[in-house]
């Protein structure tokens, strides 16, 4: 795709623009979704400020995840965290301690370690079926979006981790806010695939070499890439139980038509 963009350090970052919605299209280099900066290069953090004008940096992730990675940032752009998964970390089998990397443990380390527990098959259903009845989760993208209408149509940036999930779904309200329909919805959450393809070729093969089941190997093709039935799991239950993506985002997400219609001012064209 046009929008996905490539940085040193920065992984599964794109821009929305060009996507059509409602008739127009999201202008383009305003919206920017991407994994976290805590491995951003200068030049990564100068492309984000210099050529593209982002200011403000939305993260996603709960307070252990920013705190062990904080984002880099260069003078003059700023952060704010809104954290979406805390209340499911609290009252959930999904423990933070679990999935937080023991002092010298790596990545990867963790990730065959989480997807070895019990409960981890289940978590995609848990986590993305969250993003559709969880109020906290709610709340939090109702705050996302007064974050991004307070900036006026200046370019704004979102992540969580890795760029899939949390920003994700984020990324599919945006969308849904702005005219998509959800096919274009599915498309672009789905392009979250080819930035790990490589990753995930390589773990998948260590897994198989290490005795993993196919429900834990599914496990980790969960915590590590996309797939497109993922995301169609909450967008389903919105549909049912409120008609339309855009019908949640004013009845639960608290967004007003008049602040979908700024939105799109500011947006599209």
């Amino acid at each position: 795709m046009a929008n996905v963009l490539k940085f040193e350090c920065i992984d599964n970052a794109r821009q929305l623009g060009g996507i059509v919605a409602g008739g127009r299209h999201v202008k383009e280099n305003m919206l920017f979704r991407s994994g976290n900066l805590s491995l951003a290069t200068e030049n990564d953090l100068h492309r984000l400020r210099d050529e593209f004008g982002i200011r403000l940096v939305i993260d996603l992730r709960s307070d252990f995840e920013y705190m062990r990675k904080q984002d880099k940032l260069l003078d003059g752009m700023s952060m704010v965290s809104i954290p979406v998964l805390d209340e499911l970390l609290r009252n959930s089998a999904l423990k933070k301690e679990q999935i937080t990397p023991a002092k010298g443990e790596g990545m990867m380390e963790l990730l065959f370690k989480v997807a070895g527990y019990p409960w981890a098959t289940k978590l995609k259903d848990v986590l993305y079926s969250y993003f559709a009845e969880g109020d906290y989760a709610h709340r939090q993208f109702g705050e996302f979006f007064k974050i991004v209408l307070a900036q006026k149509g200046a370019p704004i940036l979102w992540h969580c981790t890795s760029g899939k999930d949390r920003a994700g779904f984020g990324s599919v309200l945006m969308l849904a806010a702005l005219g998509a329909d959800d096919n274009a919805i599915l498309d672009d959450y789905t392009e979250s695939e080819n930035s790990y393809r490589k990753q995930l070729e390589v773990m998948t093969a260590k897994g198989r070499e290490s005795g993993m089941t196919d429900a834990q190997l599914d496990v980790l093709h969960f915590l590590v890439s996309v797939k497109r039935e993922y995301m169609e799991t909450p967008v389903k239950l919105i549909n049912e139980k409120y008609g339309s993506l855009l019908n949640f985002i004013r009845q639960k997400i608290g967004v007003s038509q008049d602040e979908i219609d700024m939105l799109r001012k500011y947006y599209l064209e």
